[in-house]
């Protein structure tokens, strides 16, 4: 269950990103999803992962409301980025670039509360150099009574 909220959370961020005209070439997949990622890296690649999540707080009534009742979430979540070898990465860096300025905007719910990207590295199953991008979220899945 918290799994899918989760992962409901993580589209519409990536909906948001895909609006964003620079990326419209880059390929947007879950990393365990049904699409399959294609070996030899053809164009840019994007495989969206949740690496960890937690639950942070529980509400029953208190100090958000005495008829809220709920969990407070935490998710640590991954974009990372793929660019073929045979090109030498060419626009990764940039295309890391626009999705953590594209973070911003297209987490409209505003639950991102802290993003950062790695450096450049190989990956040699896929036959790519990637980086990924981190960002940790943070939503409440709670009702009013």
């Amino acid at each position: 269950m918290i799994m899918t909220q989760i992962q409901k959370q993580l589209d519409k961020i990536i909906v948001g990103l895909k609006r964003i005209e620079t990326l419209k070439n880059v390929r947007f997949v879950r990393e365990y999803g049904a699409h399959k990622a294609e070996v030899p890296i053809n164009d840019m690649l994007a495989v969206v992962s949740v690496k960890e999540s937690v639950l942070s707080n529980s509400y029953i009534g208190g100090y958000l409301s005495s008829s809220v009742r709920g969990d407070q979430y935490s998710a640590n979540a991954e974009i990372r980025v793929y660019a073929p070898s045979d090109k030498s990465g060419a626009g990764l860096s940039e295309t890391v670039g626009e999705i953590l300025a594209g973070l911003k905007t297209a987490d409209e719910n505003k639950i991102i509360t802290e993003s950062s990207a790695t450096p450049i590295a190989f990956d040699s199953d896929m036959n790519a150099v990637y980086r990924t991008v981190k960002f940790v979220v943070d939503f409440c899945l709670c009702e009013e009574e």
